[in-house]
């Protein structure tokens, strides 16, 4: 039996505005989860694609992720994806999330596939492409403590239910405050379709600085001790 997908209410006061945004909104729009969570959204079996390593990356947008994307397009919005409108839902970016990888770099021998995430604009124009506002979910198994104690709705009403659910919770109602989350997803949107060579280049020169960054804290943390 497919687990059932709920958006819980804000418990936040005052409520998020993005939970849930209003329909009129121009928003860019993440959700993410682990894939055993995922497989079990399907009422056809479907399961999430295998890939062989954390750098076999597909080519089109995969059939499950699409669907995760529209879930979550009628929890938020309450209504299917307008077809008559071609700003309404439109899919930009996916990836795998391995264990032991990021998405340019094998970090240990065997990395591990853990989970999946999808990226999609709620009308957005050409205006709005470069740094626009975004809302970042996860789907989190209530039933689950060490992720369940993640976010801070109220788990009661969804433990150990006779119809499993899953949880699609928003950054609002996490205990992790995102404050990267949209200049994250807006680059990743960015950097999709770059040439290897560029986004490596870009890579390296975030690393430099951040290393430089962080030199410079640990120079004035030192020089304030001396004082």
């Amino acid at each position: 039996m497919a687990f059932r997908l709920v958006l819980p209410q804000c418990e936040q006061t005052p409520t998020c505005v993005n939970h849930p945004p209003e329909s009129e909104k121009p928003l860019r729009i993440q959700v993410m989860g682990d894939n055993k969570d995922l497989n079990n959204l399907f009422d056809d079996g479907t399961k999430m694609p295998t890939p062989k390593s954390s750098m076999d990356k597909a080519k089109e947008f995969i059939k499950p992720g699409l669907e995760l994307a529209r879930m979550t397009f009628r929890l938020l919005y309450g209504r299917d994806p307008d077809p008559g409108n071609p700003s309404d839902m439109v899919p930009r970016h996916q990836y795998d999330i391995w264990r032991g990888a990021t998405a340019d770099r094998v970090l240990l021998p065997e990395p591990i596939l853990e989970g999946y995430a999808i990226t999609f604009d709620h009308l957005l124009g050409p205006d709005d492409e470069d740094d626009p506002e975004t809302l970042m979910l996860n789907i989190v198994d209530p039933n689950e403590p060490p992720i369940a104690d993640l976010i801070t709705v109220d788990k009661s009403p969804y433990i150990s239910k006779s119809e499993p659910v899953l949880l699609l919770v928003p950054r609002c109602c996490q205990v992790r405050k995102g404050t990267t989350d949209r200049r994250r997803i807006n680059r990743e949107i960015r950097e999709a379709n770059l040439p290897e060579e560029v986004r490596f280049k870009r890579l390296e020169e975030e690393a430099r600085a951040y290393e430089e960054k962080l030199a410079r804290k640990s120079k004035a943390q030192a020089s304030s001790n001396v004082v």
